[in-house]
């Protein structure tokens, strides 16, 4: 996938079986799978540093829920800084979805860009952990050019 944006890298993540593409052609790729788990992956352009890029993300992230947790550990990829993140996200007790990002601060030549992987079920769903272990698994990065 490429951002519209120009200067864009390219992402090539790895899509488990039983993924099927939901709404094709957009900035974000919204992926459909098995047990409710779904999936985006996102390129946007960034001014922000890297850590300033991943505070904003993490926050907006769990900020629409009245519960939620965040667990990051590192995600670097390819020389390029990054993280995982991982929690539940609800608005009631009982109710929650879980989650499970790679987040990626790419420079480029022509700018910098977050590139974030998603992947999301309802709590409790046993497909979770195989699926986001795969999406979530090192991608490709192709300069422009």
């Amino acid at each position: 996938m490429r951002s519209p944006a120009p200067g864009s890298p390219t992402l090539t993540v790895g899509i488990p079986d039983g993924f099927t593409e939901v709404v094709p052609h957009e900035e974000t790729v919204r992926l459909a799978g098995p047990a409710g788990v779904t999936a985006e992956v996102r390129l946007t352009p960034t001014t922000a540093d890297a850590q300033d890029a991943f505070d904003q993300y993490s926050n907006e992230r769990v900020a629409k829920f009245s519960i939620n947790s965040v667990s990051v550990l590192p995600g670097d990829l390819c020389g390029y800084s990054g993280q995982k993140l991982m929690g539940v996200l609800a608005d009631r007790p009982g109710k929650g979805i879980r989650y499970a990002d790679r987040i990626v601060h790419v420079w480029t030549n022509g700018g910098d860009f977050l590139a974030a992987v998603r992947v999301e079920a309802p709590s409790g769903t046993p497909e979770f952990d195989q699926a986001s272990a795969a999406l979530l698994a090192d991608f490709g990065i192709t300069m422009p050019g």
